[in-house]
């Protein structure tokens, strides 16, 4: 496979076969007013029903019949105090359950070592990464008694400005994956998880709707 993708992600998922992913891999971008997120026109309401809640609900169906059997789903959902809430990223989960069946397997606590300094509430330290699947049971696929929580900081690379750490999609990948498993990344961003890929030989996949990401993704790649 090994592909990096340009466009709508619920565009280019209709072009995978059914199941034939073995893992997802993603961070949705966070709230941004000056982004358009929001289904037709317009742009979305600082409120957690619209935002990139209408893609992160579109783009989890469709890729729900594209899993193996036992395929898993690692999604990093963040919040905000002041825009969409503090109870956003359980929110979000729990309409994946209801709507689509999903069942919550496994969550990790990312805690980020340096996380960036509050002035009128606790410095908020952490985020999410709720592992999702079709089947209540999973298999993990590294035997060593890890904890469900990964310290690690935040990244950052040239051109891009909220980039996932690349220990912490490989401590994802060596959990969840084999070699040459699939593995998807449906909000690409700046390449990490294709990037760690390559490096761990597994086959990637990435969406993203922004041309100068995918190009940034591919130098990444290509060095």
């Amino acid at each position: 496979m090994n592909k990096l993708l340009c466009g709508n992600n619920i565009d280019l998922i209709k072009e995978v076969e059914n199941k034939t992913i073995d893992c997802v891999i993603t961070s949705p971008p966070y709230f941004n007013t000056g982004k358009k997120y929001q289904r037709g026109t317009g742009f979305h309401y600082s409120s957690d029903f619209t935002e990139p809640l209408y893609n992160i609900m579109d783009i989890m169906e469709a890729i729900k019949p594209k899993l193996k059997d036992g395929g898993i789903v690692c999604l990093n959902l963040g919040f905000s105090y002041a825009e969409t809430g503090c109870m956003r990223p359980y929110d979000i989960v729990n309409r994946l359950r209801d709507k689509f069946g999903y069942f919550i397997v496994d969550v990790i606590i990312w805690l980020k070592k340096n996380p960036i300094p509050l002035r009128n509430r606790l410095t908020n330290a952490y985020e999410y990464i709720f592992v999702l699947s079709n089947s209540p049971s999973i298999t993990y696929k590294n035997k060593s008694h890890k904890l469900n929580v990964i310290h690690e900081s935040v990244a950052s690379y040239k051109g891009h400005s909220a980039v996932f750490p690349e220990n912490l999609v490989q401590n994802l990948l060596e959990t969840f994956t084999d070699e040459n498993d699939l593995v998807l990344d449906c909000y690409m961003g700046s390449g990490t998880t294709a990037f760690v890929c390559k490096k761990l030989n597994r086959k990637y996949l990435g969406f993203e709707i922004n041309n100068d990401y995918v190009e940034l993704s591919k130098k990444r790649l290509e060095k």
